[in-house]
């Protein structure tokens, strides 16, 4: 299935061109488009220049005759027993007098013997076809008292027709010479153009071999090339990001499991060793209870991670974001602090909140945010637990929800031993816990005062970071100085309009 993508991707590219050129390189096709594009803007100016000989060389032909038979006309409108004298060289004119004589002429033979039709056509300018010859003839019709006269001007029609020939041939060759000529340039230019894209071939080749120190080249030009390469490079990192994440959380997931499961082989065994000890059986099965738990809340976790990324990945690929309103993120607030307060009652820790709608609370301008109510539950109930966790008896918890500015921020403070500062930069790591504060001893530590919480899967603060940045936000943690762990998210509102629900 893997290999069978690129070439349906191929079929797809090439699906609009004929079959013979699908198998053609990119190179090939970009030359003979070109070149075929070329040739019929060649041919179509080779056109319309035999248009504009023609076109030329007929207005002058008129031109001249009507210089040729001007003189003729001019002197018999004005002298009935004209003197008339023999044109220049290569001039064919003929004069007819009204009695049908010809009075002059140098005309060829052939045309001399048409003349008498000749002066029966109205004057003006036509082709006659004569012993299979066209001539162009101007015929005129000045009358005097000697009554209507014929003056008749002709040239050879086929020798400007071999010159329009001549011209026009001479055009296709110039024509197809630029051709050939273009056609080299353009595989030239392809070959030159597309050889940044040679590189990014061999160097995606690479990826095979060693994938994370692969990158595209980049041109010095600011082109679409470079813009694609810019493009995949930034694809490639997502990718190895994603790629690292995933093999160092199935890394970690593998070493923190190992622990609880060694633990749950052996007291399965110490459990089999004692099955005929009624009340050590059931430590054995109460402890392993407990191992169980811990390997449920690692895999929950392990999986509520997973659904985070997947969310993120299709919102990146144009999927709808979460939208909810600050009055609907407030309510699942007291929700959760109520689900909270159940796990705190049984160490008789307080769970307060305090809810500051924004002026706008309830409102048609009321803020929203990229985070739904599932997700606001999220953050409330890891972090709210992980204090309740690490609290001894009678200890508290804050929680308030509120505007600053344009971001909701959503804070949970205790009054316990805090955390070590060297835990903090790293606390919303996967698979982080603190070495000496926070654990599940009940005493305080002599060495160090903090009062231990239970050991949780190392995700819970994980899981917070990554709701609040999927909401374009952050969280972040330090120890108060009156006491205690204070955690704070801030979620930037969105100004698109969006329905509630």
């Amino acid at each position: 299935m893997t290999g069978s993508a690129p070439v349906s991707g191929v079929g797809r590219v090439g699906r609009g061109l004929p079959r013979p050129l699908r198998v053609l390189s990119l190179r090939a096709r970009i030359t003979i488009g070109s070149t075929a594009i070329a040739a019929v803007v060649i041919l179509l100016l080779v056109l319309v220049m035999r248009f504009q000989v023609v076109s030329v060389v007929a207005s002058a032909t008129r031109t001249l005759l009507d210089a040729d038979v001007d003189p003729y006309v001019a002197t018999l409108e004005v002298d009935s027993d004209p003197d008339l004298s023999a044109p220049g060289n290569l001039q064919l004119v003929a004069v007819v007098a009204p009695s049908g004589d010809i009075r002059l002429s140098t005309m060829p033979e052939s045309v001399e013997r048409a003349l008498g039709s000749l002066t029966a056509r109205p004057a003006g300018a036509s082709l006659v076809d004569v012993a299979g010859s066209e001539y162009c003839v101007v015929i005129e019709h000045p009358v005097n008292q000697a009554g209507r006269w014929t003056v008749v001007a002709a040239r050879n029609s086929q020798a400007e027709a071999i010159v329009v020939d001549d011209l026009t041939t001479t055009l296709s060759l110039t024509g197809l010479a630029i051709l050939i000529a273009f056609g080299i340039a353009s595989w030239v230019l392809a070959t030159t153009a597309l050889r940044p894209v040679n590189r990014m071939r061999r160097e995606a080749e690479r990826l095979s071999v060693a994938p994370e120190r692969a990158e595209l080249p980049v041109g010095p030009a600011q082109d679409e090339l470079a813009s694609l390469a810019t493009t995949l490079n930034a694809f490639l990192a997502r990718t190895r990001q994603a790629t690292e994440r995933e093999r160092q959380m199935v890394s970690d997931a593998s070493h923190e499991l190992r622990t609880p499961l060694a633990i749950l082989t052996t007291q399965l065994d110490l459990a089999s060793l004692d099955a005929d000890d009624a009340t050590a059986l059931a430590a054995h099965i109460d402890r392993a209870k407990r191992s169980v738990a811990r390997l449920s809340r690692l895999a929950n976790d392990l999986l509520t991670l997973s659904r985070i990324e997947e969310s993120e990945r299709r919102e990146q690929d144009g999927g709808p974001p979460p939208l909810a309103a600050w009055t609907d993120l407030g309510d699942e607030v007291m929700a959760a602090v109520d689900r909270v307060r159940l796990i705190a009652s049984t160490k008789d820790v307080t769970v307060d909140f305090e809810l500051e709608p924004p002026s706008s609370a309830g409102g048609t301008d009321e803020p929203r945010y990229r985070l739904d109510t599932g997700g606001i539950a999220q953050l409330v109930t890891n972090t709210a637990s992980n204090a309740v966790a690490a609290l001894p008896r009678g200890g508290g918890v804050f929680v308030s929800w509120r505007t600053e500015g344009t971001e909701g921020v959503l804070q949970v403070t205790d009054d316990g031993p805090g955390v070590p500062e060297s835990f903090i930069p790293v606390a919303f790591d996967r698979f982080t816990r603190p070495d000496e504060a926070r654990t599940s001893r009940p005493d305080p530590d002599p060495a160090t005062g903090a009062v231990p919480m239970p050991g949780g899967s190392g995700l819970g603060l994980a899981i917070v970071r990554a709701i609040a940045e999927r909401a374009g936000g952050t969280a972040t943690l330090r120890n108060v100085r009156s006491g205690g762990l204070e955690v704070t998210i801030r979620i930037p509102a969105v100004h698109e309009p969006a329905s509630r629900g």
